[in-house]
C-alpha cells in the first residue's frame, strides 16, 4: 500500500510534540452510545472531483459527548498502550510512516456540555501548539421541515440551518433520543444521522450506533492549551497554513531527500486546502 510520508509528517507534528502527555488524561464520563459517521469532504474547491473520506466517532455519555476522528482515537490509544509498555519513546525516535487508511487528517476534539452549557473545541496547529476555545452549546438556529428520509435504517426528519458560512440540511431521528450529532451540530430532538451543506462539500452520514460492549471512558487530555476565541483559532490556523512551507522546510528533514520536490509538494498541499468546513472565519 502506498505510504504518504509528507501527509504523515503534517498530521503527526502536533501530536508527537505532546506525546509525553499521552498518559496525562482525565476520565470525564463513560460512553453509553458510540456513533460512527462517514465524513465525505472536498477541501479543494478548484477540484470538486477530489472527494476524500474519513471515519468519525461520536461518544455520548451521561453528561457530555466527544466527537473526533476515529483514526485519531486509534492512534492515541495505540500510543497510550505503547507508553504503558515502555516502547513509546523508542517508537517516536524513528521516522513514522502511516498507511493511507491510518492517517487522521482531522485532529480536533469537540466536547459538548463540557463544561456544562458549553461546547469546547481543542485542536493542534502545526508548529504552533494546542489550542482551545469555547462557545455556547446550543447556538445553532434550526428550521424544521416536513421532509422524511430513512438513514441507516432509522426514519428521520429534515431540519436546516445556516452555520459557518454554509447552508446545511440535516436529518435527525427520534428513535435515538440524543440531542447531538457530528462536528458542532446539536440541538435537535433526536440524533443527527446525516448533515450536508447544499454544495455537497461536507457530508456526515451515520454508519452505525451501538452501545459499547465494554467500559469506554471519555477522556480529557491535560495540556497547556492556548485559550482563544473561535475567530482567534481560525486566524492562527490560517496563518500557519500560509506559512506551512517555511515552517516545514526550516524544522524538518526532507522526507524524500529532495528539498525542491518537497517544497513543490508542500505548495500543492497549501493551495489545495482552500475549502474548510466553515467559510466564515473573520
Amino acid at each position: 500500500m502506498k505510504r504518504f510520508a509528507l501527509l504523515t509528517l503534517l498530521c503527526l507534528t502536533c501530536f508527537c510534540a505532546h506525546a509525553q502527555f499521552v498518559s496525562a488524561v482525565d476520565t470525564i464520563d463513560q460512553a453509553r452510545l458510540v456513533v460512527m459517521y462517514e465524513l465525505r469532504y472536498c477541501e479543494d474547491s478548484l477540484h470538486p472531483d477530489r472527494v476524500q473520506t474519513e471515519k468519525m466517532m461520536l461518544e455520548i455519555g451521561d453528561k457530555l459527548s466527544l466527537f473526533q476522528s476515529y483514526n485519531a482515537f486509534r492512534l492515541f490509544e495505540k500510543f497510550r498502550k505503547m507508553e504503558r509498555e515502555g516502547s513509546l519513546d523508542a517508537f517516536l525516535s524513528q521516522p513514522i510512516y502511516l498507511e493511507k487508511d491510518e492517517i487522521a487528517r482531522f485532529q480536533y476534539r469537540i466536547f459538548k456540555n463540557h463544561p456544562v452549557g458549553k461546547l469546547t473545541y481543542t485542536d493542534g496547529i502545526a508548529f504552533s501548539g494546542s489550542f482551545l476555545f469555547e462557545e455556547a452549546l446550543h447556538g445553532i438556529v434550526w428550521e424544521m421541515a416536513g421532509d422524511t428520509l430513512t438513514v441507516a435504517g432509522h426514519p428521520s426528519q429534515k431540519a436546516t440551518c445556516d452555520y459557518g458560512g454554509r447552508h446545511r440540511e440535516a436529518w435527525f431521528t427520534e428513535e435515538l433520543p440524543f440531542s447531538d450529532g457530528p462536528y458542532m451540530f446539536c440541538g435537535l430532538p433526536g440524533l443527527i444521522v446525516k448533515i450536508e451543506d447544499t454544495k455537497g462539500h461536507y457530508r456526515f452520514e451515520m454508519l452505525s450506533a451501538e452501545k459499547p460492549a465494554e467500559y469506554t471512558p471519555i477522556l480529557w487530555k491535560r495540556k497547556d492549551y492556548v485559550k482563544t476565541t473561535k475567530k482567534g483559532f481560525f486566524k492562527a490556523s490560517d496563518d500557519a497554513q500560509a506559512n506551512i512551507i517555511e515552517n516545514v522546510m526550516e524544522r524538518s528533514t526532507p522526507v524524500d531527500g529532495d528539498r525542491n520536490n518537497q517544497q513543490k509538494k508542500l505548495h500543492q498541499y497549501q493551495i489545495s486546502k482552500n475549502n474548510p468546513i466553515e467559510l466564515d472565519r473573520k
